[in-house]
């Protein structure tokens, strides 16, 4: 799950922001959001379940069993992020963010926040590539062959989860799996389109989610707030423009690093750094 840094904003460790910042949840580093936890139950037990609205499980069912169905697709978004200072004043900080991924073993990422700055990752089956243009850093990574098992490294290995990763697995059943209680709040309106409005609890986060009423589900706005977090932040992503059709050549999800780009480690990782030249 990603986490909301606290404290002074100034002090980063940047190698391991590159995995955390690159990415939207998210965005977008490292503050971004992801709807399941890694530490909840494995199964939800009948007396849990009963507090599951049927109509809300079957409507996020419906979007996640379409997404997971998507070959390929590429979508725009925005973000807003909750950063909690020590004082327990809350700051919110923004970025936009376009995701291409191309199943079972392509994404790429590009993240621009409210600085200018521009952070993007590539996962090509191989390797995890991140490049840094306002620092002119890149790092990369081995990885393991599938989305769903780089996700689970970055996250379980690297302590670097991918923000909205729930939503990028090839399998996203441990979504439902892991609510607590859940109900449907109502039709609700994002950019103007008509969307059913569901509400999750599980055991650290709330989530909130809206869903396309159209004919094609897609996942519209996540709304995530940190209850385990001092002063319980919140992370809002809006989902946009989202082609299911879109022209991916492999050459999207291949890094070369720019001649002026330094290399620097990526703390955290247990796995070998690939060739320095950064090679595919």
């Amino acid at each position: 799950m990603g986490k909301i840094e606290t404290g002074d904003l100034k002090v980063k460790a940047i190698a391991l922001s590159l995995v955390c910042a690159v990415m939207i949840a998210s965005g977008t580093g490292g503050k971004q959001v992801t709807a399941a936890e890694t530490d909840q139950p494995d199964q939800v037990t009948s007396e849990q379940s009963s507090d599951v609205a049927e109509e809300a499980l079957t409507i996020l069912k419906k979007a996640t069993d379409y997404l997971t169905g998507l070959a390929q697709f590429r979508l725009k978004g925005f973000k807003e992020t909750d950063v909690v200072q020590e004082s327990g004043q809350k700051f919110q900080f923004s970025s936009s963010f376009e995701i291409s991924l191309k199943r079972p073993d392509s994404v790429f990422v590009s993240r621009t926040d409210d600085d200018g700055i521009i952070r993007r990752l590539w996962y090509n089956g191989k390797t995890v590539s991140m490049y840094d243009e306002g620092e002119k850093v890149y790092g990369q990574i081995q990885a393991p062959d599938t989305l769903d098992g780089m996700l689970d490294y970055l996250e379980t290995v690297m302590k670097s989860p991918f923000p909205l990763a729930d939503l990028f697995y090839n399998d996203l059943s441990p979504l439902s799996d892991r609510i607590l209680s859940g109900m449907y709040l109502d039709i609700s309106f994002v950019e103007k389109i008509a969307c059913d409005h569901l509400a999750f609890r599980s055991e650290s986060v709330d989530w909130q989610i809206w869903i396309d009423r159209g004919e094609k589900p897609f996942i519209r706005k996540i709304v995530i707030t940190y209850k385990e977090l001092p002063g319980e932040p919140q992370i809002s992503a809006r989902l946009d423009d989202w082609d299911t059709q879109p022209q991916l050549s492999d050459a999207i999800f291949q890094f070369t690093p720019p001649e002026d780009a330094r290399r620097i480690p990526v703390l955290g990782s247990k796995r070998p750094d690939t060739q320095q030249r950064g090679e595919q």
